[in-house]
């Protein structure tokens, strides 16, 4: 077939030389004049399966623009009423940014009282909501069941962008005293505003992390 690696790269929308690299890599070194050689049925499949079906065709976006297309799909499911809520990665991209801001590492799915233990010892519980045009002021961040941690770090992000809008940190006692019990879920809420009021403003250690996140 009458097909050159520079065509057959514009056609799958990579470069030429990763064609030629796949080429080299399954038949060697190729011809004198790569891009007049004429590629056959069989070299263009082998081509096609390599890099025809990349598992990964966003992997040069920026993450905070992964971030936002999705809660813009999000918003858009859920007003179509495919999905109820709109916060599916919300929890575990808080822990992969307090990661970076406390250092340490993450607990154990086993461990329900916090989720990461920074590299200081401490151990943290990390909560995260996203807040919109529409949010009540008396939103609450998930419930609170048990207090056998050292810090309480809670965010809020746009939901319409996932940008951090702020972020505290509170010691267990403070969220204890601020929060109110719940028969129902049958543990303490604390309410976002509240948060916000009382809590230590560590905004600018976690915009530095997100802002430099690629």
């Amino acid at each position: 077939m009458d097909v050159t690696p520079t065509l057959l790269a514009r056609r799958l929308d990579v470069s030429p030389k990763r064609v030629r690299d796949v080429l080299r890599a399954r038949w060697g070194l190729l011809p004198a004049g790569t891009d007049r050689w004429a590629l056959s049925d069989e070299q263009i499949a082998h081509v096609e399966s390599e890099l025809g079906r990349d598992d990964r065709p966003l992997r040069a976006t920026p993450t905070p623009q992964l971030l936002g297309d999705y809660a813009r799909i999000l918003s858009e499911l859920r007003a179509r009423g495919v999905v109820r809520t709109s916060n599916a990665p919300l929890g575990d991209y808080a822990e992969y940014v307090a990661l970076s801001v406390y250092g340490g590492e993450l607990a154990p799915n086993s461990a329900k009282s916090f989720d990461l233990t920074a590299s200081d010892g401490r151990t943290v519980q990390v909560k995260a909501r996203t807040l919109s045009q529409t949010t009540s002021p008396s939103a609450v961040f998930s419930v609170f069941r048990s207090f056998d941690f050292d810090v309480a770090s809670l965010l809020v992000l746009d939901s319409r962008s996932y940008a951090l809008l702020w972020a505290r940190e509170m010691t267990p006692e403070a969220v204890r005293n601020a929060a109110r019990w719940s028969p129902h879920v049958n543990g303490h809420l604390l309410r976002m505003s509240v948060a916000e009021r009382d809590g230590t403003d560590v905004t600018a250690r976690y915009a530095a992390v997100m802002n430099a996140t690629d």
